[in-house]
């Protein structure tokens, strides 16, 4: 579903986002958030959306990153991969918020929407925009947290009693 794909995979290989001199940050990211918007789906699937809403509605911190990052090993792996690269680059904008604005609050408020959209929109659904945000916040600030295998095994011992590995 994600990639290069839908493009000439020659002119996609030869992209260099990271020559700065070609690319600004918010061009990037602007590239990045239409790209995630146009998807058939959301990033964060729909058969996810509820189950990544209700750990952030209660629960301590370190619960709310555990339950996150438990949901995103759920992802498909093309979906897994490419929410690691967006979490990277938006936590290295987040690291220039000083300069740029971008809070991770801020963050989460401009991705939360587009990496999590519920199939039907109800009103329910519109109370739940603040908790997407959130979950996009936790994901931008433990990025390197989400993606540790011991934070999924400790998920699965405290909610379901057992280990996964």
């Amino acid at each position: 579903m994600l990639g290069c794909s839908e493009w000439d995979t020659k002119t996609c290989n030869e992209v260099d986002l990271e020559n700065s001199i070609e690319w600004e940050v918010k061009t990037i990211t602007s590239a990045m958030k239409q790209y995630l918007r146009s998807l058939p789906e959301p990033l964060m699937t729909y058969d996810l959306h509820g189950e990544f809403i209700i750990p952030v509605k209660s629960g301590s911190p370190e619960s709310r990153v555990n339950a996150i990052h438990f949901l995103v090993h759920k992802l498909p792996e093309k979906n897994k991969e490419m929410l690691d690269i967006l979490m990277k680059h938006l936590a290295n904008v987040s690291n220039h918020a000083k300069k740029n604005l971008m809070t991770v609050a801020n963050l989460g408020v401009v991705f939360g929407p587009t990496l999590m959209r519920p199939q039907e929109e109800t009103v329910a659904a519109l109370m739940d925009l603040k908790f997407q945000n959130i979950v996009v916040e936790i994901l931008i600030e433990n990025h390197d947290k989400v993606n540790m295998e011991e934070g999924l095994c400790f998920y699965s011992m405290v909610y379901t009693g057992l280990c996964t590995f």
